[in-house]
């Protein structure tokens, strides 16, 4: 058996489980844990329904494409977060834990003020908000609308996955502006495809072991380093 990390949420008192294949998982779960599912990571298991409202009231908003969120997140990012599901992917990597998000027309297109409150909801607690995917880039004029939203409710870290790399996307923002615009807002950009044979040596909050953890600072990207 490989190795297991055992992750127990004292806010929610969730027991929560990496590193554990699909047959590992089922034969503890007969011994010593209540019926499981499945996942790629330790993300919390209830993921909530998109905010949204009738077309008719907002249809000149800003909007992204998305099929959920969920709070309590301690796998994605530094500290707790909140953690929204961007839809639609092109990239198609191999092995990819969330294909289920790749089609552009799962989910549903949620106004980005809706889905900062939600986010954002004081009933949790948080460090910050995590945007994963999916490819969220894909969508930068909406992702840049909910950051700047999030930024205008007081969020303080917002950390993007991306299946593209830093230097990739910044070749990306000749074309679209937007993305450069993200890239200058966010605070750490998580980047690279997810490569099913560097799994094992994937680091924190990273699937694999190219993907890089980058924290920007004055607009300059530099490694993360755990202190």
């Amino acid at each position: 058996m490989s190795e297991i990390i055992w992750i127990i949420d004292e806010v929610t008192g969730s027991l929560l489980a990496e590193g554990l294949a699909a047959e590992e998982a089922s034969a503890l779960s007969d011994d010593l844990l209540p019926a499981g599912r499945e996942f790629g990571c330790a993300h919390p298991l209830t993921v909530l329904p998109p905010p949204t409202v009738p077309n008719e009231d907002c249809s000149q908003v800003p909007r992204l494409r998305v099929a959920g969120y969920y709070h309590h997140s301690l796998i994605e990012g530094p500290g707790r977060r909140s953690s929204l599901l961007v839809v639609g992917c092109t990239i198609g990597c191999r092995g990819c834990w969330t294909s289920w998000l790749h089609p552009e027309d799962v989910g549903v297109s949620a106004p980005v003020d809706r889905l900062a409150d939600a986010l954002l909801d004081p009933a949790y607690e948080r460090d910050g908000v995590s945007i994963l995917g999916g490819e969220p880039m894909q969508q930068p004029e909406g992702l840049l609308a909910l950051v700047q939203a999030l930024r205008a409710r007081g969020c303080t870290h917002i950390l993007v996955y991306s299946g593209y790399t830093y230097e990739r996307l910044q070749r990306m923002a000749e074309r679209e502006p937007a993305i450069g615009s993200l890239l200058d807002d966010i605070n750490v950009l998580i980047d690279g495809p997810y490569i099913e044979k560097l799994a094992t040596a994937a680091g924190p909050w990273t699937g694999s072991g190219n993907q890089r953890v980058l924290v920007f600072e004055a607009g300059v990207p530099r490694p993360w380093q755990e202190t």
